[in-house]
């Protein structure tokens, strides 16, 4: 009953979330596949039970995967499954009955005719040594480890799965693995339990549908500490033993950023937050309840070195978002990864914004913040315009994504929305886009629907200007003589149509100073000015807008 009526929910979310798409304006970017992903729009899958044996030696693993699907819209003639080749498929099981497969590259093909609305359960014995997403080894102070490191499309590796964050799953991990060592996953500890011959069995369960991609174990020798609990929420620090006191130097805000976020965004999503130190190949990976962090990074953070205790709070602070943009709300295709990545970066900068940090607080250290974020994205744009939507961006590609188009440049997306429709629309839409879609997918047009119904204004010029339009404003100020007075005229210099702009300008002359907004939807515009003597023009003064000087 329970899954005939979960069955029914997800299909019933599935159809939404497609009728959606279909129905909304796109707001001048796409809600289509672009990424380049092969779907399955009639399959659905529910739910993962990984059941890993991890050796004492060696990388080799042994593996059982259950994976319960639906066929949601239309009967399915077969269902296809990404496994990579290291993986040897040993058998097949559809519903309790051997089944035939057929491997191609990374994908297990059964021919298992299914009618739409109707569930089955496949089951995967599988064994070999990863080539990817799982890192079997050894930790950076020579203890044996495991760790999963999925992005974007690297779970397949260790386990089959619909690798894409467009089907979410609940998931269970059974990890057998030495007594030894502690497991850690996503969910909640289900039971841990020694099997009397050096091993010990540990179960975790995640209720909550998330993406493959986040889907994860980690094994080592954890020194675990319990930082403190928010709003029923339990926090825990997961370091390797010789680390912990290296780990309480980076996780010492933990606590503070989820208040903060849990206050700013709504619930919590998930049922506990793990920050734990491992092997993987990015700062940090925000994995739902268990992220992910570089062992180095965590290792190397010492009391003495206040700039480095800074970039591990932000660095915490970034991955902390991604609880709620990612991993709760998560893109439907990689080309939208700016919702995920933008929105990480975006209030990064603003938990140091209300909580403060080595620079101060305030609108001070916000516009601080977002000046950093602008220099990186000139500095990217530097040899050519570019866009934060990228539809060409393929499969085996996505590390592409991983740049200052998707992260600093959606920040100021969502900088520049906050100037324009104001904090109390901004932070109202932002909670909405969470509430509606928290569980789900979403496409870059949910969001801008979602936050022009905030603003009670029109959006989709703003998000098809900044979101698919490559480059970004070049402009120039100067004063003019002539025609029996002086004017201020601000200048357009790229090339293509000018953009919607509000330009603010800050002149100073004499001793005074004085502020203006100029609106701009043309190449020039020209305010007149009644100051005497030579004028200093700030342009931008207070950080609103991302802007080149072409200097």
């Amino acid at each position: 009953m329970i899954l005939t009526l979960l069955g029914f929910l997800l299909a019933t979310v599935f159809g939404a979330t497609a009728a959606r798409a279909q129905s909304q304006p796109d707001f001048g970017v796409p809600s289509v596949a672009a990424d380049g992903y092969e779907r399955q729009p009639a399959l659905d899958v529910l739910h993962y039970e990984i059941a890993i044996e991890l050796p004492a030696e060696g990388a080799q693993v042994e593996g059982r995967a259950a994976v319960l699907y639906q066929a949601v819209s239309q009967d399915l003639s077969r269902v296809v499954l990404d496994l990579g080749s290291a993986m040897i498929v040993d058998s097949v099981t559809v519903d309790g009955r051997p089944t035939e497969f057929a491997r191609e590259g990374d994908r297990l093909t059964l021919e298992v005719p299914t009618a739409a609305g109707a569930r089955a359960e496949t089951v995967v014995w599988y064994h070999g040594v990863p080539a990817d997403g799982l890192i079997v080894g050894l930790d950076r102070h020579g203890g044996r480890s495991a760790f999963a490191d999925n992005w974007a499309d690297r779970g397949r590796h260790w386990f089959p799965s619909v690798d894409h964050p467009s089907d979410k799953a609940t998931v269970e991990f059974d990890v057998i693995a030495p007594a030894a060592l502690e497991v850690v996953a996503n969910g909640v500890l289900v039971e841990r339990a020694d099997l009397g011959d050096g091993r010990r069995r540990t179960r975790w369960a995640e209720s909550t549908e998330i993406p493959v991609y986040g889907m994860v174990i980690g094994v080592a020798d954890f020194a675990v500490e319990r930082a403190g609990e928010v709003d029923g929420i339990e926090v825990t620090h997961w370091t390797f033993a010789e680390d912990s006191a290296a780990g309480a130097i980076a996780f010492s805000r933990s606590t503070e950023i989820l208040a903060f976020y849990d206050s700013l965004f709504g619930p919590y999503p998930y049922e506990k937050l793990a920050h734990v130190q491992s092997a993987t190949r990015f700062g940090g990976m925000e994995n739902p309840g268990a992220i992910f962090y570089s062992q180095s990074r965590i290792g190397g953070a010492t009391a003495a070195d206040a700039e480095e205790r800074e970039g591990l709070t932000s660095l915490v602070a970034h991955e902390t978002v991604h609880q709620w943009f990612g991993d709760a709300v998560t893109e439907a295709d990689w080309n939208h990864l700016w919702l995920s990545e933008g929105f990480a970066e975006y209030f990064d900068a603003v938990f140091f914004e209300f909580h403060g940090g080595l620079h101060g607080r305030g609108p001070a250290e916000l516009a601080r913040q977002m000046r950093t974020r602008a220099a990186a994205v000139r500095q990217l744009e530097s040899a050519a315009p570019l866009a934060i939507y990228q539809p060409d961006v393929g499969p085996g590609e996505y590390a592409e994504l991983l740049d200052a188009e998707s992260y600093e440049k959606g920040a100021w997306v969502l900088h520049m929305l906050r100037r324009l429709i104001g904090d109390e629309a901004f932070f109202e839409g932002v909670r909405d886009y969470y509430a509606t879609l928290r569980g789900t997918t979403a496409w870059t047009s949910d969001f801008a629907r979602i936050m022009e119904e905030a603003a009670g204004r029109p959006l989709a010029w703003f998000f098809a200007q900044w979101v698919v339009r490559p480059g970004m404003p070049v402009l120039s100020a100067s004063v003019v003589e002539g025609g029996g007075g002086r004017t201020l005229r601000i200048e357009q210099r790229q090339s293509g149509e000018p953009y919607r702009l509000a330009v603010e300008v800050e002149l100073r002359a004499g001793g005074r100073s004085e502020r203006h907004t100029v609106e701009m939807d043309g190449v020039t515009a020209e305010i007149p000015l009644d100051l005497e003597g030579p004028v200093e023009v700030i342009l931008d003064p207070d950080g609103w807008l991302l802007f080149d000087s072409g200097i």
